[in-house]
């Protein structure tokens, strides 16, 4: 099953056929808040299944009568008598019944995970967010390991590594409910460094901790380019739209003007344009006439001139799907040179790295999904004297969230480093952040 997103480069390749991948779910209704997403999807009739090109996923069917029958049972026929002896008053709602599931809506997808819709409300109290998971044991874990002096490292671990996004929410609104604390606001008190930012990311969920970053990236002096990119660029127009909406909703600003406001130049524009891209479905059949004239326009926006029109690029890299970039990457490369190596000629700076981010998580001789190119990112943080302890952390956190994606990477890396990347991210760390990390790494097999 080949892999539907993002990407890599380096050394000898790895094979991409049993590598899940996660390609944008269909359209999904007009009046919902995240409406015009590429990612949303309708409900297929007999259940859901994963978005195309997506690794299965099993979800209720949507619930509903026989076509011509009404929603609602009939009104029953009440004799009730002309005077009301001491009838004993009605009963009130007491809420739906123990178990109760509400009725399934189609998941959004992020980072290759189903998440929870970011602008729904909160569940009413004895609802069952996720069909099969009752949060309150997990609840009482998390409080029992914060409580009292001291904090149990090892039961935080055991308890938030294995859920996904949806029961991670589930467990979040759970504990809002149970405790009078958020979840988020307890794991920061009680937790430090890069322990804590670990957990931080684990208990956001994928959306919600892309968010946080994107705004960490814009804060204070200077700007994270480096984590901007890995955010923004090479991602599908869906989560970038699901992303710049989540950020407006949890900090009231716009992401667009944040970053205008951060960067400028050229560099800007690029950002500016990965934003607002509406790049075509990764399982949608390449048109070769078409990437035969990018990779002309390429050329002469580069080779073939004095000087570079970063801007068409910009234009070609950003706005076209995986599949047609990896095409264009093979042609320019049968007709001219390595389009990586024109790239780091023809470029500097931070649009130099955010074009070679796209570009070699796009080249269709690695893997063709950014899984090599990931392997090599996580490599390059505990390369050199020290190690990069914040790139370290979001990158396998983000890794994660796709147990497949997660495994992919760890084959990768053993295949370019020779070394197994739970070893070597052990080797790197210490106390119960080594503990986190080496368990985020081998998530997969205990992820429910």
């Amino acid at each position: 099953m080949a892999y539907q997103h993002q990407q890599t480069g380096g050394p000898p390749p790895v094979n991409a056929s049993s590598y899940p991948g996660y390609g944008p779910p269909p359209p999904i209704p007009p009046n919902h808040p995240t409406a015009g997403y590429q990612g949303g999807y309708a409900p297929p009739q007999g259940g859901y299944t994963a978005p195309p090109g997506q690794y299965p996923g099993s979800y209720a069917p949507p619930h509903g009568p026989p076509a011509g029958q009404s929603p609602y049972p009939p009104t029953p026929l009440y004799d009730a008598p002309q005077t009301y002896p001491d009838y004993p008053p009605a009963p009130q709602f007491q809420g739906p019944p123990q178990g109760y599931y509400p009725p399934p809506q189609a998941p959004l997808w992020y980072l290759g995970s189903p998440i929870p819709d970011p602008f729904a409300p909160p569940a009413q109290y004895g609802v069952q967010k996720v069909p099969g998971y009752d949060p309150i044991s997990d609840c009482e874990a998390i409080r029992k390991a914060t409580k009292g002096f001291g904090t149990n490292d090892s039961m935080l671990i055991t308890t938030l590594i294995p859920l996904s996004a949806l029961k991670m929410d589930a467990l979040a609104e759970c504990f809002m409910s149970r405790v009078g604390k958020k979840l988020s606001t307890v794991i920061e008190s009680e937790t430090s460094s890069y322990f804590r930012m670990g957990l931080m990311g684990l208990v956001a969920g994928p959306l919600g901790w892309d968010v946080d970053l994107a705004y960490q990236a814009l804060a204070g002096v200077g700007t994270n380019e480096a984590l901007l990119t890995e955010i923004i660029l090479g991602r599908p127009s869906s989560e970038v739209r699901l992303l710049a909406n989540a950020y407006r909703h949890k900090y009231k600003r716009d992401l667009e003007d944040m970053i205008r406001g951060d960067l400028s130049g050229k560099t800007e524009r690029m950002f500016v344009m990965a934003l607002n891209a509406n790049r075509p479905l990764d399982n949608m059949p390449v048109n070769q006439a078409e990437v035969a004239r990018d990779v002309e326009t390429l050329y002469r926006a580069g080779q073939a001139k004095l000087g570079t029109d970063e801007m068409a690029f910009c234009d070609i890299l950003i706005n076209r799907s995986q599949a047609h970039i990896a095409a264009v990457i093979g042609m320019y490369g049968n007709k001219h040179r390595s389009l990586s190596k024109v790239i780091k000629s023809e470029f500097s700076g931070h649009m130099r790295a955010g074009l070679l981010y796209i570009v070699e998580g796009a080249k269709p001789k690695r893997d063709g999904q950014g899984i090599w190119r990931d392997a090599k990112l996580i490599d390059q943080a505990m390369v050199g004297l020290g190690t990069k302890d914040k790139q370290l952390v979001w990158r396998i956190v983000r890794a994660q969230w796709d147990p497949r994606r997660m495994e992919a990477i760890k084959e990768a890396y053993l295949s370019r480093t020779k070394k197994k990347l739970d070893i070597r991210v052990a080797s790197e760390t210490s106390g119960s952040y080594k503990k986190l990390m080496v368990a985020l790494v081998n998530s997969a097999a205990v992820k429910k």
